[in-house]
């Protein structure tokens, strides 16, 4: 068997674990690309001979774990989870964990799961977070924008509309102003039209993300 999950993890870096359901989650099997992954030899993890299995999570991830595993075993479900491991270089890496708790008898006898490297997905995840951050932000550049074109509206309107009362009052002599009281609405309505569809496009975008 450990030749067939040898063969099966080395193309990749991953290992399958079995461990007892206690503090340390002591190791009782380790077959894979531990070293690979995480640096360590597989016999220093076995038994916690050097290192606890337990103790290789990293501190602001242990809490999180710790629920995924026990709301799993509670539910008799899995428990699938992104979190860092310290790498025996003493960086920590990411890595996801898949796996669930074994019953014999109706009694939890230990747990299995696999452990991939994750460092690709989280920076992928981080690369993809970024860039809707800056979808945000200049989706509310855009808002602030079109709020400012919907104020020119408003000017561009109330002008038009005193352009249009000062021809009214000056008969012939007015005409000019109906030019401008015209071109003005015209104006107005172009802007509103951007603003609208500026909106519309923001909103769209939006909704997908």
């Amino acid at each position: 068997m450990s030749d067939v999950l040898d063969s099966l993890f080395s193309s990749i870096e991953a290992f399958a674990y079995r461990c007892l359901y206690d503090s340390e989650h002591t190791l009782q099997v380790l077959e894979g690309g531990v070293k690979e992954l995480l640096g360590y030899d597989a016999a220093d993890l076995i038994g916690n001979r050097v290192h606890a299995f337990a103790d290789l999570a990293h501190p602001e991830d242990k809490q999180r774990l710790s629920e995924a595993i026990e709301g799993a075993v509670e539910k008799r479900g899995l428990w699938d989870l992104a979190y860092r491991m310290l790498h025996e270089n003493g960086s920590y890496v990411w890595v996801r964990e898949r796996g669930c708790a074994v019953f014999e008898n109706d009694s939890l006898t230990h747990l299995q799961g696999l452990i991939v490297s994750a460092t690709e997905e989280m920076s992928l995840r981080a690369e993809m977070e970024a860039i809707l951050q800056q979808s945000r932000e200049s989706n509310s550049e855009i808002i602030g924008l079109t709020g400012k074109i919907t104020g020119s509206i408003r000017q561009l309107t109330m002008l038009s509309i005193n352009a249009r009362i000062e021809a009214a009052r000056s008969g012939d002599a007015g005409r000019g102003f109906a030019v401008v009281a015209e071109e003005m609405k015209k104006l107005a309505d172009q802007n509103a039209e951007w603003a609208y569809v500026i909106s519309e496009k923001v909103s769209d975008v939006q909704r997908q993300g």
